[in-house]
């Protein structure tokens, strides 16, 4: 006699424990997400069928679940690395300044020796490092995993503006955007043109150059004679004085008689001017010039001599 087979074959025990808990929540959402998997294909349309509440909750506690352990584990990663010699600061370099001292600037910057750059804010750092009155512009670079670099460009000034008057006002530089940015201290390089008349009510707003002012009409001249022209460069301007009535008025280094630009086309009148200077001194005239008028006319220009005779 054959023996006895029996074809009822009981449940596997279900897991227990977090391995059996994850089995069962995965079975749910499996079965949540893809109803039909598993089914017999059939002849017809498939049938979908109603999920209870307890699948439903497996679903959202697993949806839950996972987000909360990603983030536990990389806040648990984070701190490993924040602790760590990895990214902890060995070297730091300073460039492109001149006037700052490189011991202010990484102090200013909030960098230390050995310090770990995770979670150094770089732009709060440049930040801090604008606030140097000769910095224009600050970039920091970290060069993962322990280096980090400073490149400053500091201001270059174009002039001197001495506010408060002629006789007892202070100076301070000015840059070629027409911003005054620092007061000259003792020791420092003074061997630049000097604005000096009413700036504050021709022009000088909170220590910038307004558009279409008379003082702006005088950075225009400076910044022509920036670049250098070999009859009349910024070195042989010693003082350009704004005056209400008249408009701007230069005096050279070497001579001490003034050049009336006016207030309107200082550009035409700049390289108006450097045409007759150059003739004054190629004929050796230029000692006996008592002012020269460059606003005399639409397009011309009066030069007046000491004897008229001359």
């Amino acid at each position: 006699m054959a023996p006895y087979t029996s074809k009822y074959s009981p449940n596997k025990s279900r897991g227990k424990g977090l391995s059996g808990l994850v089995g069962r929540l995965f079975s749910g959402f499996r079965k949540r997400v893809f109803p039909t998997a598993g089914r017999k294909k059939t002849g017809g349309f498939p049938v979908g069928r109603k999920h209870d509440g307890r699948t439903l909750s497996r679903v959202h506690i697993l949806l839950l679940v996972v987000p909360l352990l990603v983030t536990v584990f990389g806040w648990f990663v984070y701190g490993r690395l924040a602790s760590s010699d990895i990214f902890r600061l060995t070297e730091l370099s300073v460039s492109g300044n001149h006037m700052v001292n490189r011991r202010r600037l990484i102090e200013k910057s909030g960098l230390r020796q050995g310090m770990n750059l995770l979670g150094f804010d770089v732009k709060a750092a440049q930040a801090r490092l604008r606030q140097f009155a000769w910095v224009e512009q600050a970039n920091l670079h970290i060069a993962w995993p322990s280096k980090v670099e400073i490149r400053i460009r500091e201001r270059h000034p174009l002039a001197l503006v001495r506010l408060g008057g002629k006789k007892k006002g202070s100076l301070f530089y000015l840059d070629r955007n027409g911003y005054v940015f620092a007061p000259v201290l003792p020791g420092q390089d003074v061997d630049f043109p000097t604005l000096t008349g009413d700036l504050s009510g021709l022009g000088l707003d909170k220590k910038q150059i307004q558009p279409d002012t008379p003082v702006a009409g005088a950075l225009a001249f400076l910044r022509l004679a920036a670049r250098g022209n070999a009859i009349l460069p910024a070195q042989a301007v010693s003082e350009l004085h704004i005056d209400a009535a008249q408009g701007l008025i230069v005096y050279l280094v070497d001579r001490p008689f003034p050049i009336y630009m006016g207030r309107e086309n200082i550009r035409i009148r700049y390289y108006r001017l450097v045409k007759i200077l150059e003739r004054l001194y190629r004929k050796k005239k230029i000692a006996g010039i008592k002012e020269i008028q460059m606003n005399y006319m639409e397009n011309r220009a009066l030069v007046a001599t000491v004897d008229p005779g001359r």
